[in-house]
């Protein structure tokens, strides 16, 4: 049996792109379309299954959901990694920031602040980028045929925009955290009606533990993230389970990460999400050993796991032997048929993403599909 491949979401911007961003140059459509083309392109050709656009489009994967949500006007700071606030030495390193985290407590970070109610008023922009995504896919079909070929597209989970962006309007975090849900329902279901399976992006489960909520205690963490789940199950009701992956990480910032909740402690909690496939990172130096979790709790029959067998933290290339080894240690648990090769999370969480050089994250991505060919001609 074949194993499928995929990866998380976000993808190294072609360097033509770069240029502009760094120029503070407005990209026009048809360059846009260029660019997409190319990355799209390119995840067919290095031999990935499941594909999307890279999320070229996007500053990074909340502020452009944001975007398209009223009621975001105010300012808040930014989270801090417990792990970076405990190392102040090493967190000096940083200018202020990655993605919508601060990484240098002396350099705090300004984000938008929840301060007016919430409504959805961005479907034009998003069926603007799903277009785009769609008919840029259905023309390389014609240059890479291949009838398990299929297309993601990547949102938010109502928890996720809660972790990041303070709440200073509803009267609690769970009247707060249920709007979320409410208004992001309606996103949710325009990305499925296109046909393409939906995956939500869930830091919250994982992240929050040692960054916005890292004043609870493991027994709180878990309870909150009973409610996220909650509210997310809600928003996703009109969507089927078989059409959805979840995204759940630590986070993808260049921190120690000791302060991480392990995964077993989270486990029965995260498997409630309703989507049927799991993205779970699985080879970072401080995950990599959790593959073990699976020997010891049950993974629901009703899901298939997506592990990240590619570290996107670190520029070394896994060598595809190494990628076939993690891929069975999960298949043999579970079986070839409910495992997909993923990576541990996007390579460019934000535009300015840098820590993974764009030509690295390619050959990784060659590496993940050597890995998954081998693991498959050894089952």
């Amino acid at each position: 049996m074949k194993i499928k491949t995929t990866h998380v979401g976000s993808l190294p911007r072609p360097q033509a792109m770069n240029l502009l961003h760094t120029r503070n140059q407005a990209i026009t459509q048809a360059e846009m379309e260029h660019f997409l083309a190319a990355v799209m392109e390119a995840q067919l050709s290095v031999g990935l299954t499941v594909i999307n656009d890279g999320e070229l489009p996007r500053q990074d994967y909340v502020r452009s959901t944001i975007g398209r949500l009223a009621g975001f006007h105010g300012s808040a700071v930014a989270p801090l990694p417990r792990d970076l606030e405990e190392l102040l030495e090493y967190s000096k390193r940083f200018g202020g920031r990655n993605a919508l985290i601060t990484l240098n407590p002396k350099a705090p970070v300004k984000l938008p602040a929840c301060s007016a109610p919430l409504e959805y008023t961005g479907e034009e922009s998003l069926r603007a980028e799903l277009d785009m995504m769609v008919r840029t896919f259905a023309a390389l079909q014609r240059q890479y045929p291949g009838n398990d070929r299929q297309l993601f597209f990547t949102a938010p989970s109502p928890g996720t925009i809660a972790l990041f962006l303070e709440n200073k309007y509803y009267p609690t975090h769970d009247a707060y955290l249920n709007r979320l849900g409410k208004v992001l329902s309606r996103e949710y279901e325009i990305i499925s009606a296109y046909g393409v399976d939906l995956q939500i992006d869930c830091p919250d489960l994982a992240m929050g533990r040692h960054t916005r909520y890292k004043h609870l205690d493991d027994d709180q963490f878990l309870s909150l993230i009973d409610k996220n789940i909650e509210a997310l199950n809600h928003a996703l009701a009109a969507i089927p389970a078989d059409r959805c992956r979840a995204h759940i990480c630590w986070g993808n910032y260049p921190g120690t990460h000791h302060c991480d909740i392990g995964l077993p402690k989270i486990f029965d909690r995260i498997m409630r999400a309703s989507p049927k496939y799991i993205s779970l990172e699985a080879s970072n130096h401080r995950h990599a050993h959790e593959w073990e979790t699976f020997n010891h709790f049950r993974f629901p029959d009703s899901k298939i796991l997506m592990p990240g067998v590619i570290d996107t933290t670190s520029n070394t290339v896994e060598h595809p032997r190494l990628v076939a080894q993690r891929l069975l240690n999960f298949a043999r648990i579970l079986g070839p048929e409910r495992v997909i090769a993923s990576t541990d999370c996007g390579f460019a969480s934000t535009a300015s993403a840098t820590s993974v050089s764009g030509d690295v994250a390619w050959l990784k991505l060659k590496a993940l599909v050597e890995g998954a060919r081998m693991a498959s001609e050894i089952l």
